[in-house]
């Protein structure tokens, strides 16, 4: 099982390598409000008010805070569904709150509320985020937004680990829940996009992505990140507008092996444009 020390330091270096605008963050499901972490703010009881779990996220990734959110604390209903902290009523499976805003007939509505993720009901009671270089608790996932370029790198490193790619459920509506959900039940990395409240009430950027990875990985990411920036697969990536760009050795070979024929043309004589 991996350290709570062990997490902070690789959290620490995966920031820092991916130049993230903000910091990931641990996230941990509570069974119990036994198990909120000593220091913990939930939002009714400090705050005097509800939230949404996308600000919540957005108050540890920012603000460096711990914030546990248990059914009575949460302002947003699909994170509650998705959560198992209520349970889903016909109201809902039927479609009704996403018609007619979202979705065009309650037939669609339905079919995206019977398929959104979800945890079984009662499992649990709560959730906790916090900043995962600094958490307290060792952590069930962790998440982070990242922009298209880090997302690249990360799915990269988690092909370098263990060459399988990342097959997510996307959509565009609740993606604290698809960020945090698939990846509990699978033990999976996963990729959500930012949904709507996320963009309007949490501050998730136009160019950013949820990349959702399990602590246990954090040190093989850590090593897939030093040995992609000593084979020039790492940050920041060059970019250069050539044709018949140097291949890597190993591209070169495959390709010859597929028959097709990689020799560099002869160097063009360029022309001197007279002023």
């Amino acid at each position: 099982m991996i350290t709570l020390k062990k997490i902070h330091e690789c959290s620490k270096e995966l920031e820092q390598w991916l130049r993230m605008r903000v910091h990931p963050i641990a996230i941990k499901m509570l069974k119990s409000r036994d198990e909120v972490p000593q220091g913990a703010i939930l939002p009714t009881r400090d705050w005097k008010h509800k939230y949404s779990l996308c600000q919540a996220f957005a108050r540890s990734q920012r603000d460096g805070l711990t914030i546990a959110m248990f059914k009575n604390d949460n302002w947003c209903v699909e994170p509650a569904l998705g959560l198992g902290l209520v349970k889903p009523t016909p109201y809902f499976l039927e479609g009704h709150h996403r018609y007619p805003d979202s979705v065009r007939d309650l037939k669609a509505a339905a079919k995206w509320c019977k398929n959104m993720p979800h945890l079984e009901f009662g499992r649990y009671k709560g959730i906790v985020s916090a900043p995962a270089h600094t958490c307290n608790f060792v952590p069930d996932v962790i998440a982070m937004h990242v922009n298209g370029m880090q997302t690249s790198q990360l799915i990269i490193v988690k092909n370098w680990i263990d060459g399988k790619d990342i097959y997510a459920q996307l959509s565009g509506h609740a993606a604290c829940v698809y960020a945090v959900v698939p990846a509990l039940l699978k033990r999976e990395c996963q990729i959500a996009i930012p949904c709507k409240g996320d963009r309007r009430l949490a501050g998730a950027q136009d160019d950013e992505i949820f990349f959702t990875l399990l602590p246990e990985l954090l040190p093989d990411f850590i090593k897939g990140i030093h040995w992609l920036q000593d084979h020039n697969w790492g940050l920041p990536m060059l970019q250069e507008y050539k044709e018949e760009y140097d291949l890597k050795p190993k591209y070169k070979e495959l390709g010859e092996k597929l028959g097709l024929n990689l020799k560099q043309s002869p160097p063009r004589k360029q022309k001197l444009q007279k002023y």
